[in-house]
C-alpha cells in the first residue's frame, strides 16, 4: 500500500505504531514482514558487530527508523545501524535524526534494483559513513566507505565495518 497524501515531518506522530513501512518522498510505503532467512542474518550480523564494537558505541537493529528528510518526509527503516559514542551520546526513544556511522541492509529476496539504489542514495545524502548491503541470494556484499568508494566482496572476504574493524560474514551466515 502506498498513501496518496504527501507526508511531512508534522505527520510523524500520526504514523502507524506497528507494522513495517518506510516513508519515501512523503509517501507511506508498507513493507512485507521479514522472513526467517532475513531475521537470522540480521540477528547474527548484529551480534557479530556488537562483539567487535561494544566499547565504541551502540548497535541498533530491527527496522530502526531514520529520519532522512523532513519536507517531504523521508523515513528509512534500517536493518542494523551502528553509532559511535561520539556521534550519538544516548539512544533516543523514538526515531533517530542523526546519521549512523554504519548501516547494514540484508537482502534475502528479489527486490528491485531501483529500491536499493534509492535507499543507498538516501543513506549517502544523509551522511551515513559506511553502508553495507548483504545479499544472501548472491552471497555478495556491497560496501560503500567514507570516501564513497564502492567495493563488491564475497562472503569469504573480510568486510571493514569501522576503521580497522573487520568481520567475516561467511563465518556467521553458514546456515543462511
Amino acid at each position: 500500500m502506498i498513501t496518496e497524501k504527501i507526508l511531512t515531518y508534522e505527520d510523524v506522530s500520526s504514523l502507524p505504531k506497528e507494522g513495517r513501512y518506510e516513508v519515501i518522498k512523503g509517501r507511506l510505503m508498507e513493507m512485507s514482514p521479514a522472513g526467517g532467512w532475513h531475521a537470522f542474518a540480521v540477528a547474527e550480523i548484529s551480534y557479530l558487530i556488537r562483539s567487535k564494537l561494544r566499547d565504541k558505541g551502540y548497535v541498533l537493529s530491527g527496522e530502526l527508523g531514520l529520519v532522512i528528510g523532513k519536507e517531504p518526509l523521508t523515513l528509512r527503516a534500517s536493518d542494523i545501524a551502528f553509532y559511535s559514542k561520539d556521534r550519538l551520546r544516548e539512544i533516543p526513544q523514538g526515531f533517530i535524526h542523526e546519521a549512523p556511522d554504519l548501516v547494514v541492509e540484508v537482502v534475502a529476496e528479489e527486490t528491485s534494483m531501483e529500491y536499493f539504489e534509492e535507499k543507498l542514495k538516501d543513506y549517502m545524502d544523509f551522511g551515513v559513513r559506511r553502508i553495507v548491503f548483504v545479499d544472501l541470494l548472491k552471497r555478495m556484499v556491497l560496501l560503500v566507505d567514507e570516501e564513497r568508494k564502492i567495493s563488491l566482496l564475497d562472503f569469504n572476504s573480510p568486510v571493514e565495518i569501522y576503521p580497522g574493524v573487520f568481520i567475516n560474514l561467511g563465518e556467521v551466515l553458514e546456515g543462511a
